[in-house]
């Protein structure tokens, strides 16, 4: 006779994905779960305790003591069993006596398997992630207190798991907040603050490895005019637009922010010839983009670009305030053609 897998839980989807957002299966052994099993030990006089994580496939254990295998099929699993009555511990006394286990290959060959108390580790959703567990390869049983100590231990081992997925959906949180307070809510590109922070890093490493870089100010021409006669939707596509040809039109590294308004600004490397080039390029995409899309508006740039080398030394506030001047020069240049 072949040992019996368990059925799956009902909520077997909702309660695989409350153990994802936990975040801790396959992480390295902690202290504060590893107290816990070595309690279990002590308390019931066992030689192996174990927390343990029902995977899809496997059981997971996050803290052993007594055993050294890091996971075991789930079909194997007495744990599997445990899981399925959330709010019960799961008390075998003799597995070859039990017909669930008594063919089981953890029963019939090492660790010989003969008695288990086991309980569910339940998340604050009601969730059986995993469980708590104690083994012997002789038969036994628990007393009261022993069995009291478990559930105790049981939910301390929750509280760490919450303790840990709330430090980590605060750091996260943290992550997305810095996000944020460097892009541009409209375009998804830098802001004024993520360009500063960024170039000044590429700035210094420029600088320490003598390399050449540009500062590039971009001018939306016509901006104001559009939004008056077709309105700010049509004014923020045009940006929107304009934000991700100036991204597609450079390096992945290179970095290209909104300033604000009609503003963008740019820091690209050195794989450009001369100023000259890096307008000609970004004219020929321009031309490409107002022929190819269907709008009811063109793009068209003003831009000013500034060359920096180690020798000028310039900060990047110089570049910036250089390469504004350069960009009102071309936008005078262009309206001078037009009389």
């Amino acid at each position: 006779m072949k040992s019996r897998p368990a059925p799956l839980p009902e909520n077997e989807a909702e309660r695989l994905k409350a153990l994802e957002d936990y975040n801790i299966l396959d992480t390295l052994p902690e202290q504060g779960f590893d107290d816990l099993t070595a309690l279990a030990t002590y308390i019931c006089k066992t030689p192996i305790a174990l927390i343990s994580l029902i995977d899809s496939d496997r059981l997971w254990i996050k803290s052993k003591v007594g055993l050294k295998v890091r996971e075991i099929p789930r079909d194997w699993a007495f744990c599997s069993h445990t899981i399925l009555q959330p709010q019960k511990i799961l008390v075998v006394n003799n597995a070859v006596k039990d017909e669930r286990f008594a063919n089981n290959p953890l029963v019939k060959n090492n660790p010989k398997i003969r008695f288990y108390a086991g309980v569910p580790l339940v998340t604050s959703n009601g969730f059986a992630v995993g469980t708590l567990c104690i083994i012997d390869m002789i038969p036994r049983q628990l007393n009261d207190r022993q069995l009291d100590a478990l559930y105790r231990l049981s939910r301390q081992a929750v509280a760490q798991m919450e303790l840990i997925q709330e430090i980590h959906n605060r750091k996260q949180a943290e992550i997305e907040g810095r996000q944020l307070s460097l892009t541009d809510e409209l375009t998804g590109l830098h802001n004024r603050r993520g360009f500063f922070l960024l170039a000044e890093q590429q700035l210094k490493i420029a600088h320490r490895m003598k390399l050449l870089c540009w500062v590039i100010f971009i001018d939306l021409d016509g901006l104001k005019q559009i939004n008056d006669s077709l309105g700010h939707d049509v004014g923020d596509a045009l940006i929107i637009d304009a934000g991700q040809l100036l991204k597609q039109s450079f390096r992945k590294s290179d970095i290209v922010a909104r300033l604000g308004g009609d503003e963008f600004i740019l820091f690209i490397s050195s794989y450009f010839k001369d100023a000259e080039n890096i307008q000609t390029h970004l004219q020929t995409n321009i031309a490409h983009f107002n022929q190819q899309q269907n709008r009811s508006y063109q793009i068209s740039m003003s831009m000013g670009i500034q060359r920096y080398s180690p020798e000028t030394n310039m900060s990047l506030e110089q570049l910036v305030a250089r390469s504004d001047e350069l960009m009102y020069a071309h936008k005078r240049l262009k309206r001078q053609s037009l009389l």
